[in-house]
């Protein structure tokens, strides 16, 4: 279901009546894409090759193509409008005004005045956010998330103590990547590692972290 778009880029803007917007030539054919204003500002120039992840938003109304530079980004997107009250627009201004990693760790560790600085969030409706989302958020495990850390490579019991460890971590500031980098450290760790509990993983997350960080 249209999973990405890979074209030639042939303009991008970061306003305009319906949003921030990419124009992508593949095969003749011009897709236009809305987007954040964080994909298009560090999107390739005009007349590059670009490749973007991609919903379809199929409405009563309207049928049309949400895309990012990144999986992580589209995920997100489409975790944001599970979310009551969270429309594409809504979605798309999270995703202009912070990073997956700022909204990610806002929700996880219910710090929801973070979310306010998006455009059309206000206190009501980002404390709504973070008691719906949170649960979906502590689950949204890939491995470009989890900067290579493929969790589900794991067994059962060590999984859910990695995730454990990771909401801790996040609730204490630290950013997806370095939680992604310490985890895939311990994890040369095999025997160690394999029975592994939550409090030990994350004992050994963080004197990993005061040592690198």
């Amino acid at each position: 279901m249209l999973s990405f778009v890979k074209g030639t880029l042939v303009a991008k803007a970061l306003e305009s009546p319906r949003g921030a917007f990419f124009l992508v030539d593949v095969h003749g054919m011009g897709f236009e894409v809305l987007s954040s204003q964080r994909s298009i500002q560090s999107s390739p120039q005009p007349g590059e090759q670009v490749q973007l992840y991609t919903s379809l938003i199929v409405r009563e109304d309207a049928m049309f193509l949400v895309g990012f530079n990144t999986k992580e980004e589209r995920d997100l997107f489409n975790i944001l409008q599970s979310a009551s009250g969270i429309g594409t627009k809504v979605a798309l201004s999270l995703l202009s005004a912070l990073s997956v990693s700022e909204i990610a760790q806002a929700v996880v560790s219910n710090s929801f005045t973070v979310l306010t600085r998006a455009k059309g969030v206000g206190n009501k409706l980002a404390q709504k956010m973070t008691l719906e989302l949170k649960e979906k958020m502590m689950n949204w495990r890939t491995v470009d998330f989890a900067a290579g850390i493929a969790t589900a490579s794991l067994p059962a019991a060590n999984e859910e103590a990695f995730r454990e460890a990771e909401s801790v971590l996040l609730s204490l500031g630290y950013q997806p990547d370095e939680i992604g980098l310490s985890f895939k450290a311990l994890m040369t760790r095999t025997e160690e590692m394999a029975s592994s509990n939550s409090e030990l993983i994350l004992r050994e997350a963080l004197r990993w972290l005061a040592q690198t960080v």
